[in-house]
């Protein structure tokens, strides 16, 4: 067995933690009552992943397919254990504006007594006519001793260690190709770390031209070869680059030195940075703290919002329990075109350079609201 340092750790948490399991989500709702919370804390127990769920009819109403979508997104969860009142995190991917505005007030509703962790993205979607579409991550009932892929839409990853792998990006001459290449190198790492293909519970893809997205689709899929594909999440971004992808993994074999409730770690070929680590493990028996999208208020410059934005998060990380040195993923939405150049500026004043979380950074064509430079989502953990 090798250290971690090479990817793979020696000493488990204590099993008195992993024991101390209460199936449920313990939410910040925020004041608003608008279906929303500043963070949603689940114990380590089985989640379901989804791909993204569509209204079965489009072309209507935008407000009943948000609620079309939201009735498929039961259906799913319900197939693999869980419900809506167990939703820890959504993401709403919208079409256009008008689909963001009915989408919020279709949440409202549904998530009134069991507020999420929400994030919003503008994006193209890869079903045909449709206006939104969700994705979520919920506690489930269902017992599996591994990743169990229930179908392209829904996964449910059971209880215990968690990798989370930072967006890779290899250069290729059209969509498929660096998807293709892409693949592989998550595939390679998934070997590094000891894991295989069969331990992955979600692939999220950010893609350009969006237009390929069917291409995109295929190239992941075709490389878990003969093996269940799990649910695949597209989305476009703005990039000279055709695809930059991410994993989620179980990783029960996995162990880590006692006390940590996050371990960080970078790949050997790949090239390091302070600002992001290229694997982060969560251990089992550690509860995960889900953060949906942070902005700031909207009409002041990119600098000011980004300051404003990391503001927020260390105080929704206090709350939580949580802190910059205990996120294991972030993911970036950037809109202002500034905001990359800021973001790394930024993050040295409040990273740990040897504990960074895994991310990824995506430029976006448009902001879910409009008037914000940024929107930041994060996981992390609990200091203890």
């Amino acid at each position: 067995m090798r250290t971690f340092s090479r990817f793979v750790l020696l000493l488990i948490i204590p099993a008195c933690i992993a024991c101390a399991q209460v199936a449920g989500v313990h939410r910040a709702a925020k004041p608003m009552g608008d279906g929303t919370a500043f963070f949603a804390r689940v114990p380590d127990a089985p989640l379901v992943f989804t791909g993204q769920i569509f209204a079965p009819q489009m072309g209507g109403e935008i407000r009943a397919e948000c609620e079309g979508a939201l009735d498929a997104l039961a259906a799913t969860l319900a197939n693999a254990g869980s419900d809506l009142a167990h939703v820890a995190r959504l993401t709403v991917y919208a079409a256009e504006a008008e689909a963001t505005v009915a989408a919020e007030a279709a949440i409202a509703q549904r998530f009134a007594a069991a507020p999420v962790a929400l994030t919003i993205v503008r994006t193209p979607l890869a079903r045909a006519g449709a206006w939104v579409g969700f994705e979520a991550v919920a506690v489930s009932s269902r017992t599996e001793p591994g990743v169990a892929v229930l179908s392209s839409e829904a996964a449910v990853l059971p209880a215990g260690g968690k990798i989370f792998i930072s967006g890779q990006a290899v250069r290729g001459a059209d969509l498929a190709t660096a998807s293709r290449l892409t693949m592989a190198g998550l595939h390679r790492s998934l070997t590094h770390l000891s894991l295989a293909a069969a331990d992955v519970v979600q692939v999220k893809a950010f893609i350009r031209p969006f237009a390929g997205h069917a291409a995109a689709v295929r190239a992941i899929a075709e490389s878990f070869g003969s093996g269940t594909v799990p649910p695949i999440v597209v989305m476009e971004w703005v990039s000279e680059l055709h695809a930059e992808i991410e994993l989620v993994a179980a990783a029960r074999s996995i162990r880590a030195p006692e006390g940590e409730t996050v371990v960080h770690s970078r790949l050997p070929w790949l090239t390091p940075s302070p600002r992001y680590s290229h694997v982060a493990l969560v251990p089992a028996g550690v509860p995960l703290i889900f953060i949906g999208a942070i902005e700031s208020d909207a009409g002041g410059d990119p600098r000011a919002q980004m300051k404003a934005i990391f503001e927020r998060i260390g105080s929704v990380l206090f709350d939580a329990g949580g802190s910059y040195r205990n996120l294991a993923k972030a993911t970036y939405y950037l809109h202002a075109p500034p905001t990359r150049a800021l973001l790394g500026e930024i993050r040295g004043v409040y990273f740990d350079s040897t504990r960074p979380p895994a991310a990824s950074a995506l430029q976006v064509a448009a902001p879910a609201h409009a008037g914000r430079a940024a929107a930041i989502e994060l996981i992390a953990v609990p200091v203890k």
